[in-house]
């Protein structure tokens, strides 16, 4: 991995990545807003993780892609770090 991965760097790349890739520009959102709001769907989940993959050498297992780590952006960053860290859910 190219840089360490603290809780604050991943939220970063994951909200500069949906800013520029996937939402609608102007569409503003916290770190706590359901990503379902936002109108991410299945497709726009595989971006994330295919992002998640390239960006942090991460493959997400199936049994970590759940509604509650996929449920907001600070959720999703939570689980990305865990992975990092080499911890389980």
């Amino acid at each position: 991995m190219p840089e360490t991965l603290d809780i604050q760097s991943i939220r970063g790349a994951l909200r500069d990545f949906l800013e520029s890739e996937i939402l609608a520009p102007g569409v503003g959102f916290d770190d706590a807003t359901p990503l379902a709001e936002l109108g991410v769907d299945s497709m726009s989940l595989v971006q994330l993780t295919l992002f998640i993959e390239r960006r942090f050498g991460l493959i997400i297992p199936d049994d970590q892609l759940t509604r509650t780590n996929l449920a907001t952006l600070d959720s999703l960053a939570a689980c990305v770090e865990r992975l990092a860290a080499g911890e389980g859910p």
